[in-house]
């Protein structure tokens, strides 16, 4: 398990036990804060992880990668105020998008820049990589496909409104979602519309769609960003499975699904379990009396963190079917 803090720190933790395997301080001296937001990307011998900090100290975050066994940071690269969204890859590269908006694609051994595209790209989203093709989407509206070796544009398609999401791939097709409450699916090869739906006319679509083995979840925000409520889709877009609203407002920036169920947490402390299939509601349980930051986790165990740096572990009961 890995997890990034507030301070600089990253660290590898053991999943059944929380000890920390190790820890690496990568913060700028400059820097009072240095922040770990996106999920990161694990390939077999390093870690991958985006990192922002406030511009205003003149230090820089960018991308680092650290070594599985030991955490020794293999290298950085520095993008001013750096990278606030996940990070994406293949066998040889990664992908991001830095605060300012655009399309890095780095080298996996060394970190060197490979190839750079301008986009207007929103900052905490991430790109979708697939086979050769990274996809990206825009505030202009642009999807665009690349080749993810060498930056090539394969097909670009302009949708109606900005791009609001982060891009998802399965199989043939691309999902994302726009300002104006649409979900799309593209086809990967050509960039067609295959099928949309209007979500919502009042709140927007946030984060990145969750695609899961037969539905396309994706979490709704208010203009005060406070997220509201969760849709359940079927991946053709052709109808609504379920939809959950919040009670108030949740807390958790992204969905996380298991096999069986979908997870969010409130500004009580309380982590709500809903089931996959039909979206009742199975369990709900308050950790603390600190708002729930981030979930992640296994089909048996789930992982919570708050704020102030806490991080629970719980073992999930088998309630949905």
């Amino acid at each position: 398990m890995y997890v990034g803090s507030c301070n600089g720190y990253f660290r590898r933790l053991d999943a059944a036990t929380g000890k920390v395997l190790w820890q690496t301080n990568v913060r700028d001296g400059a820097a009072k804060q240095y922040f770990f937001h996106g999920d990161v990307f694990v390939a077999p011998d390093r870690i991958v992880a985006s990192a922002d900090v406030d511009a205003a100290t003149g230090a820089e975050a960018g991308v680092h990668a650290f070594d599985t066994a030991s955490g020794r940071q293999l290298w950085k690269y520095s993008a001013g105020r750096g990278v606030l969204g996940a990070v994406a890859g293949s066998e040889s590269r990664v992908f991001a998008y830095t605060a300012a908006g655009d399309l890095i694609a780095l080298n996996l051994a060394s970190g060197k820049l490979e190839w750079t595209y301008a986009l207007k790209a929103a900052a905490w989203e991430s790109p979708a990589v697939t086979g050769a093709r990274v996809v990206a989407g825009s505030s202009d509206g642009s999807v665009i496909a690349l080749d993810s070796q060498t930056g090539r544009v394969h097909w670009e398609r302009k949708l109606k409104a900005p791009v609001a999401t982060s891009i998802r791939a399965s199989g043939s097709d691309v999902y994302t979602a726009t300002a104006d409450g649409l979900l799309y699916r593209l086809d990967l090869d050509t960039g067609e519309v295959r099928s949309s739906w209007g979500i919502d006319v009042v709140l927007k679509p946030v984060s990145a769609p969750v695609l899961v083995a037969d539905a396309v979840l994706l979490l709704l925000a208010d203009n005060q960003a406070n997220y509201r409520a969760v849709v359940s889709l079927n991946p053709t877009l052709t109808r609504v499975r379920w939809r959950r609203n919040a009670s108030d407002r949740w807390t958790t920036s992204r969905v996380f699904a298991t096999a069986r169920s979908v997870f969010v947490g409130a500004p009580s402390g309380e982590v709500t379990a809903y089931c996959l299939s039909d979206g009742t509601s199975a369990w709900s349980y308050t950790l603390a009396n600190a708002p729930i930051r981030s979930i992640g986790g296994t089909d048996d165990r789930l992982l919570v963190g708050t704020p102030s740096g806490s991080l629970y572990a719980l073992r999930l009961p088998r309630v949905c079917m």
